[in-house]
Parts: structure tokens; sequence; C-alpha cells
């Protein structure tokens, strides 16, 4: 690159610095996603490391692919917050920042008295006020305690059998992070870079309670929300109109031929089996929902020989509604979302390169610059990684300081 050549658009966040602390799932996602935006973030990690490094699945070198889909693109430093020097140290990289997204514990469970803070948000199970401030909590209970988990586990076939002890995996830490980014955002705006600036309070019952919109729904229209039986009778029923599911020979579909000029152009896909000239249960829509089941039922047994993109391509062709219940595998090879850039290798310190989603959306500015998508990563490295920011903080600092701030680093 020459003095005569632009450089390459950053995007909409350069020039915005976010300090990280703490050890959690939606801190962590939340803060890599203001970094794929452009903003340069810090993470402090605790002399013990942070948990998620040891969450599978790992790659041959025992690095986490989680740790590193969470936490690429970011500068790495190691302070022990809990000393004397480590806090006063990170009061300092807060004031020479924009934003602090934290953990409760990284801050003690309080807004950072540091005079220079900066906008900040802190997330914790319960949020810092309120009678269940101090109580335990994991994601599991946070699920269970907010209703999210039973919601997630309705409607089921047989409910004795399978009672709704489980719960999502990362998908509440997740959909936290985005909402941690979210609010980022607005406490940045609303800052106006004055110091301290506001205080966002974001408790992770508060943000799985706000989704159960349809359990509230049901409750209002005065149906039984405890009720997990599925009507085995009535197929799948979507916004008036049937969808079915059908297994394949490598995977599933899911059609809607819901009405009968798209029936008839289905059952020709189908090559017309006996069965399709049964009015009794296949002569039109009405008849059709009715038997919706049994319809499944002997579709499944034409599908389960065919290949799912080939149901699909002739379903398409015969301009009836289907698609593909994609594997990760299929996302893989998916050329739309090749030819978008979705996929970006993440290059681990053993030589593995793992493909992992990137931002989901492209961004144009209004000058016609397009952010980089797909571009290969390196994975996050030890604290090490940021070392040389970390050396320059404490330049003036004795050896003995220093070695307490880091906590025997």
């Amino acid at each position: 690159m020459n003095r005569f050549t632009p450089p390459p658009f950053g995007g909409p966040l350069v020039g915005l610095k976010v300090l990280e602390l703490g050890s959690d799932m939606s801190v962590a996602f939340g803060a890599r996603l203001l970094s794929d935006l452009g903003a340069e973030v810090i993470k402090v990690e605790a002399p013990a490391g942070d948990a998620l490094r040891r969450e599978a699945p790992l790659t041959p070198g025992g690095e986490s692919a989680l740790f590193a889909y969470l936490n690429r693109g970011k500068r790495i430093v190691g302070i022990d917050g809990e000393s004397a020097d480590g806090w006063a140290l990170q009061g300092e990289l807060a004031g020479q920042v924009d934003l602090v997204i934290a953990t409760a514990p990284a801050v003690r469970g309080a807004a950072p008295d540091w005079p220079q803070r900066p906008a900040t948000i802190v997330v914790s199970p319960f949020g810092m006020a309120g009678p269940s401030t101090q109580r335990p909590s994991s994601p599991f209970i946070l699920q269970h305690a907010s209703g999210f988990a039973f919601h997630q586990a309705s409607p089921v076939t047989d409910p004795e059998a399978t009672p709704p002890v489980g719960c999502a995996d990362w998908e509440g830490g997740m959909a936290g992070g985005l909402v941690v980014a979210i609010a980022a955002l607005w406490a940045v705006e609303a800052a106006e870079g004055e110091r301290p600036g506001p205080v966002v309070d974001l408790s992770h019952e508060d943000l799985l309670v706000y989704m159960l919109v349809e359990p509230f729904a049901d409750w209002q229209a005065g149906r039984d929300v405890t009720d997990r039986q599925r009507d085995v009778t009535k197929g799948v029923t979507i916004a008036g109109g049937l969808v079915w599911y059908l297994p394949c020979a490598d995977g599933a579909v899911m059609v809607s031929p819901r009405e009968d000029h798209q029936w008839a152009r289905w059952c020709e896909v189908m090559g017309h089996p006996a069965w399709t000239k049964d009015d009794s249960i296949a002569g039109d829509r009405f008849i059709r929902t009715d038997n919706a089941a049994k319809l499944q039922e002997l579709m499944a047994q034409w599908s389960i020989h065919q290949r799912n993109r080939d149901v699909v391509a002739a379903a398409q062709e015969a301009r009836v509604a289907c698609f593909p219940v994609s594997t990760p595998h299929d996302l893989l090879e998916n050329v739309q979302l090749g030819a978008r850039n979705f996929f970006a290798d993440v290059r681990f310190a053993d030589g593995t390169a793992l493909p992992m989603p990137s931002l989901p959306f492209r961004f144009v500015s209004q000058r016609g610059e397009e952010m980089a998508r797909g571009v290969e990563m390196e994975a996050p490295g030890t604290a090490e990684s940021g070392r040389e920011m970390f050396d320059a903080l404490i330049a003036g600092r004795g050896g003995e300081a220093r070695r307490r701030a880091m906590g025997g680093l």
C-alpha cells in the first residue's frame, strides 16, 4: 500500500476502545460482536485463566474452539483484578477506553468507583438490585427459573417420559451477547464522552423472561401453558397451512403444498403413488389437514429413498414451497453462504483451521466501502498477546507492583 491508496474499511466502530472483564458467554460474545464491527477490544484474563478456555470442543492441541469463536480479534492481558494493584490497573485501563463490559464479580458487584469510568455494562444472573442479587446461579438454573427451559421443552409426544429437565445449550448466552452489544452502543451514545459514564445493569433472568412472548400470549388467551402434550393428530400447522417434515436418505426437507394446485404438482414430483388418488385422505386441503399425520407417514415412505437436494430441486421446479433441513456440513457447502463470505477460518497454534461464522450481515458504508468478511484470523493467544500494551501501562511501576498486578503471571 502506498500513500495514495486508502486504507481498507475496518468497520463502523473503528476508533472505539472496549475493556472486557470477567468470564461469561454473553460478555465475551457481545464484546466480540463489537470487535467484528471494528472496535478494539482488550480482554482482561485472571491468573487462573478464563474458564471458557476449557470448554469443548477442543482441537488436537487442546485449544477450545468455543473460546476462539468468542474471543478472536481481541487483545488479551493478564491482570489479577482481585488484588489492590490489579484493581487500580484496571481502573487506569478503564480511563483509556470508551466502554467497559464486565461480569458483576469482575467489578465487585457494583458500578466501579474508578474516577474516569466510561460507559459500563455489568452482566449478572439476577441484576445488581433486588432480593436475588446474591443468589447462587448457573446457566442451567437461570433457564429453568425464568421458564425459558420449560418453553423450549414443549410440546412433546409423551410428557411423562420426557420431563423438561434439559435446557438450551449456549443459546441463552449467545442471545445475551446480542443484548450486551445493543446496550453497549446505546451506553456509548448516551455517555457523550462524559466521565463517569452511564451504567447498564443487565440481568440474565430479565433477558430470558423478555423472550417468552409466546407463553405470555397463550396465558393471556386463557390457554393452559403448563400442558406440554403434543397434538399428534394435526401434523404441523403454520400460518393457516400445512408444513410437513420429511426424512430423506441424506437428511430431511420441509414441504408445504397447501393449496390444491400446489398439491397436484407435488403429487407429480412424488410420481403419483396410488394413495394420492384416495379422496378420503387427499381429496382437498381440508381433508388433507384432517389426515396430516397419515399423509406425512405415506410421503415419508417415498422421501426416505431420495436425496434432500434432489427433492428440493424438483419441488422448486414444480413451484412448490420446499427447503432442506440443513446439517452443519450442508451449511459449509452452501453456495449462497459461500458467495457472501459467511464463514471465516480461524487458525490455531497446532495448525488446525476451523471455519466459523463471521458477522451475519454485509456492511456497506454510504461511500460504497464494504467491510471485509470471511478473512482468516488467528485464534486468540494467551495473556502474552497484550504484553506490549500492559508494559506501557505499568512502565512507571516497580517490579513488585508489576508482579502483584499480574497475579504472578
